[in-house]
């Protein structure tokens, strides 16, 4: 008992440090100390492990999956953050720049680790990226190029502003003022206008008026994903102004992306929360859901199939609300965090609300995934990996569509028109011996997997997205 007294009066002991939560790199080194490398950031619970034939739907990090190495993954990221913040290791290595960007920012490992030690692993990652900007390292080039097509168009394809809203032109009634304001994602503006023009029959059917935002403006998200945190907040604050000008109380949008920059990330660049927005921000699952249950809209069309949903991860896990934090971690005190903070778990996300509009169309018969709600993995569209590193995501995108054809889906439904383009590439290629393809590519990662990975055939018809689907069902 006396020798381990004399230790501890002789211990320099650690005192509490303040910690705000932000995207201040400093302000994890609690986390890179802290990291145990368990695993959990690895796979989804571990129920989701599954017999070896089909062991590569038990992931939850699609970037250390396909890169297998550790320092795709939290552990190995950890490890290497401690050499940077020791001085032993600089922080222009190319090798963390790959792992940086080659993250999709999906989520998957925060929520996993905070079934065990509470750690800010997607807080971590996001600041590194920022701080990566920060000292001229990043982003990589198709980022910067990307961020320069945005910011002089006002939009992800680089096409003219008055293109976001000629779907509205014809066959759909906007009001000129209302109390319900439709932002409309770059990729249902450009690219897949059906989806915006779906929303619009949606809120014209239930008779609930709909204003658009004259000269609206990219979201951010893929500046926001490249670490380009400054041009965010620029976006986000006159994003916020022009939508309380407005003087609208709900904002409704069709893509996930822009639901999560609304809601979470822009409180989150100019720390405040969500609640201060002055405004309520809805995905169109939640507002359907919302006018089906109320008998403003009934599906009515049949359509019998079977259904996988795919959880987009800026609607699930990652849109629980922003609530700001700034106090003390106190080390002497087994790191208690004081005030104590609610953590954001991933478990409050927008799951049910698309499901039930699914389950309200005649016919349907929904399937799932062996990874669903906030265990659902990335469809590959998240983050900005696409831009930079197509194989990569081509390969996490596969792996999803070879689940949803494993849980044996006809038709596979996403609530975001970037994760309907991916899933769309995916599908041309499993009908081109693309599942063959993908299997083989796993088993190469994977030594042990050598004889499993049963091939199957292959049955998914066609993806389709949520507001498409339910306007079609209430013609």
């Amino acid at each position: 008992m006396k020798e381990i007294n004399e230790i501890t009066e002789i211990t320099d002991r650690p005192k509490p440090v303040t910690f705000k939560l932000d995207l201040d790199l400093r302000n994890y080194l609690w986390e890179v100390k802290t990291c145990t490398g368990c695993a959990m950031c690895k796979y989804g619970d571990w129920i989701y492990v599954p017999a070896p034939d089909v062991y590569d739907f038990s992931w939850i990090c699609p970037e250390w999956e396909c890169g297998v190495l550790d320092h795709y993954g939290t552990p190995g990221m950890m490890k290497i953050l401690g050499a940077v913040f020791s001085g032993d290791l600089k922080l222009d290595d190319p090798t963390i720049s790959e792992f940086v960007y080659k993250c999709h920012l999906c989520g998957g490992c925060d929520i996993g680790c905070k079934r065990n030690l509470d750690l800010e692993i997607l807080m971590t990652h996001e600041s590194l990226m920022v701080q990566l900007v920060k000292e001229g390292i990043g982003p990589l080039p198709p980022h910067r190029a990307l961020a320069d097509r945005i910011k002089k168009s006002g939009n992800y394809f680089g096409k003219a502003e008055s293109e976001r809203m000629a779907w509205a032109k014809e066959g759909v009634k906007v009001a000129a003022k209302a109390d319900l304001l439709y932002y409309v994602g770059c990729y249902a503006g450009y690219k897949y206008p059906a989806i915006a023009k779906s929303v619009g029959k949606i809120l014209n059917t239930a008779k609930v008026p709909f204003m658009l935002m004259e000269g609206q403006k990219c979201c951010g998200y893929k500046l926001f994903c490249s670490g380009l945190v400054e041009d965010v907040a620029v976006t986000a604050k006159a994003a916020i102004k022009r939508i309380k000008d407005l003087g609208v109380k709900e904002v409704v949008t069709e893509c996930a992306d822009c639901y999560r920059m609304l809601k979470v990330e822009y409180p989150k660049v100019l720390g405040i929360g969500t609640k201060d927005l002055g405004f309520e921000v809805y995905h169109i699952a939640e507002y359907a859901d919302r006018l089906i249950k109320d008998g403003a809209i009934k599906p009515v069309k049949e359509f019998p199939e079977k259904i996988a949903y795919h959880d987009a991860c800026g609607l699930g896990r990652l849109s629980e609300p922003w609530i700001p934090w700034e106090g003390i971690r106190d080390a002497d005190d087994w790191g208690q965090l004081k005030p104590k903070r609610e953590f954001r778990r991933g478990t409050k996300g927008c799951y049910e609300p698309p499901r039930e509009v699914l389950k309200s169309i005649p016919g349907v018969e929904l399937v799932e995934m062996l990874r669903h709600h906030h265990n659902a993995v990335c469809s590959g569209s998240c983050g900005a990996v696409r831009e930079a590193f197509p194989e990569e995501q081509a390969f996490t995108t596969d792996v999803r569509m070879r689940e949803a054809n494993y849980a044996g889906a006809e038709t596979l439904v996403v609530s975001n028109p970037r994760t309907l383009e991916v899933f769309e590439e995916s599908l041309a290629r499993m009908k081109d011996g693309g599942m063959a393809k993908n299997i083989a590519e796993v088993k190469e990662r994977f030594v042990g997997l050598k004889k499993s990975l049963n091939f199957t055939s292959f049955g998914i018809k066609r993806v389709q997205d949520l507001a498409i689907f339910l306007a079609s069902s209430i013609e």
